[in-house]
């Protein structure tokens, strides 16, 4: 390098870095969301008459799926046109209005500002057409009747003045609101009267309860939104009739928009909604598979009665196929296994099935269906490969991992691919290792009556002790000439210090109930309980669990949805507050009392 350009060098690196320097932050970033400056006509006017309505904003702002997020409350024939022009909000209309009457807009989650996408939740522009602005509400919580849990979307709520039980599957109601994500709603500017209360998650955005799939909610009496009634029922304490539960939840989440924040308020009725699905009584085949050639599946819709039949349609001089029958836990699905190879060996089976349904004048008929099962091989992708020759099929029995761990109070499972056949205790040895030497002991094997793959081995497990188990083939045998290869695994039981007990004392039994422990989302145990008393739980990996319990009000050992028409609402749950951290050789003591 030149001594002339290493004398500019510094000069060069000081510019370069002066270049460099970061530009400015700009501040902490803007988390308030927009702010109305003013409206025209002004908000909560009365004798209103404007068919425009603008609303400036101290920001620029976007409109969020503002079609769906916006409620008029009452309802318009035609929705109202909303659109942006710089800071404005501008609302045009074309409905004719009715006389002495408070409307309400709601805005939802649409409004929010341009840069940041901070939203202005729940804005409302009230007018009314009258000389006065009615200010009742109806407030309140909104939950899943089977699980207790908040809905994840927005629910309407539906307020009618025309009390037929009819009324919200004909009419649009008269006033309607919405829950937020925190299952809390608020329906408010109503005049004093009663009304029918339904909730509804709209399946067609129609206002109407017209779809069998759609969820609902209802109160069971008619509802008195009256001024002096709320002040007789709130008194002088002013305590909320209803504010939602909160347990396990983060408190955060209920800041700004819960009941308890926005009251307790003399101007509100405050009431509990539960969210259900009505049981359909419409039977149809959902499906129906064979992706094995010994195999046929069949799904419906719902459980199959008595009267099902099902036969196979084949040549006069051919013999008829016989059938193992599998019926789903809940019958409303059957696998049927054919058992004779000249049958499963064909490409196409026809079928005719027979089932009950319901026809239109709603009498109970048999529907008669007939399919065509097929199965076709498996081809190579490319056509110049030959498919391998297939290899002898063994038959796969799954069980413990070789070192794994058996549970004391379980028997150890033996699952198969295909139906059990026979059983044959003779080729199975059961060793205790108790000091490096193997011990045969006593077992026993059976097969599940209730599960054609399943069977079981018993025995009288010691606690964190060494055991083997040989299996030659032939030991387990299925409805099909298959040998399965010599299972030989090593295990090992729990120590009887690694459980842990839950002692739960329950009181104010005064029906059957159905007491439901899971752990996450899987089913650990349920039973049936009638009277107070302390019940226990035993041998309880550490975890968490938790307690469901389902007021069996019928007796049939389930829980019972709610049917709209027949007022039957969906059988109560409780839920056991807090979560159970079980622990090692530990006793948990919870108590629950029942509300009646």
């Amino acid at each position: 390098m030149s001594v002339k350009y290493i004398y500019y060098l510094p000069l060069i690196l000081f510019c370069w870095s002066c270049a460099q320097q970061g530009s400015p932050s700009g501040g902490a970033r803007d988390e308030d969301p927009p702010v109305v400056l003013e409206s025209d006509p002004p908000n909560y006017s009365t004798r209103f008459e404007a068919k425009r309505i603008e609303v400036t904003f101290d920001e620029y702002i976007v409109l969020d799926n503002v079609n769906q997020q916006l409620i008029v409350s009452p309802p318009m024939e035609e929705q109202p046109e909303v659109k942006l022009k710089k800071k404005t909000m501008i609302i045009e209309y074309t409905d004719t209005l009715k006389s002495n009457t408070t409307y309400t807009f709601n805005f939802g989650n649409a409004i929010k500002d341009l840069h940041e996408g901070n939203k202005l939740q729940n804005f409302e522009y009230v007018f009314s057409t009258g000389d006065i602005l009615d200010s009742m509400s109806v407030r309140g919580s909104l939950k899943y009747a089977e699980n207790l849990e908040v809905p994840d979307e927005a629910i309407s709520i539906m307020l009618y003045t025309d009390l037929r039980d009819s009324v919200p599957l004909l009419d649009i109601p008269l006033y309607v609101g919405r829950s937020n994500d925190s299952g809390v709603f608020s329906v408010n500017n109503l005049r004093p009267d009663m009304y029918k209360v339904f909730a509804l998650k709209d399946g067609n955005n129609n206002l109407l309860f017209d779809l069998p799939t759609e969820e609902i909610a209802f109160l069971d009496t008619s509802l008195i939104v009256n001024a002096d009634l709320t002040r007789q029922l709130l008194g002088d304490s002013i305590v909320s009739l209803s504010i939602p539960d909160t347990t396990g939840a983060d408190s955060s989440a209920f800041a700004s928009d819960s009941i308890a924040e926005l009251g307790p308020d003399l101007n509100a009725i405050y009431i509990d909604l539960m969210l259900f699905t009505e049981a359909s009584d419409i039977q149809y085949m959902t499906d129906y598979i064979r992706e094995d050639r010994r195999k046929l599946e069949l799904v419906f819709a719902l459980p199959l009665s008595d009267t099902f039949s099902i036969r196979s349609l084949q040549a006069a001089d051919e013999s008829a196929p016989r059938f193992l029958e599998h019926f789903g836990m809940n019958r409303d699905s059957l696998t049927l296994w054919i058992q004779d190879s000249a049958h499963y060996k064909k490409d196409t089976l026809q079928m005719v099935l027979g089932y009950t349904v319901k026809d239109t004048t709603e009498q109970f008929v048999v529907r008669r269906d007939t399919i065509s099962f097929t199965y076709r091989e498996k081809q190579s992708k490319n056509k110049r490969e030959q498919v391998p020759q297939k290899e002898e099929e063994k038959l796969e029995i799954h069980t413990l991992r070789n070192n794994g761990n058996q549970d004391l109070n379980r028997d150890l499972p033996m699952r198969l691919d295909f139906p059990m056949g026979k059983l044959n205790d003779t080729l199975f040895s059961l060793f205790h290792i108790p000091d490096s030497v193997e011990l045969p002991i006593p077992f026993v094997l059976k097969a599940d009556t209730l599960n054609p793959y399943r069977a079981t081995l018993s025995a009288s497990w010691e606690s964190a002790s060494a055991y083997r188990m040989l299996a030659l083939p032939g030991a387990l045998k299925s409805i099909y000439p298959m040998e399965h290869d010599t299972i030989d695994i090593s295990f090992k039981t729990r120590d009887l210090e690694y459980y842990g007990q839950i002692l739960l004392s329950l009181a104010n039994v005064n029906n059957q109930v159905l007491v439901q422990l899971f752990s996450g989302k899987t089913l650990i145990e349920e039973r049936i309980v009638k009277t107070d008393g302390q019940y226990s739980f035993p041998f309880l990996s550490p975890k968490d669990y938790s307690f469901k319990f389902i007021h069996d009000l019928n007796e049939n050992e389930k829980w019972d949805t709610g049917e709209y028409l027949t007022k039957v609402q969906p059988e109560p749950l409780e839920l056991l507050p807090v979560e159970i951290e079980v622990r090692s050789n530990w006793d948990h003591e919870v108590s629950m009392t029942l509300e009646k």
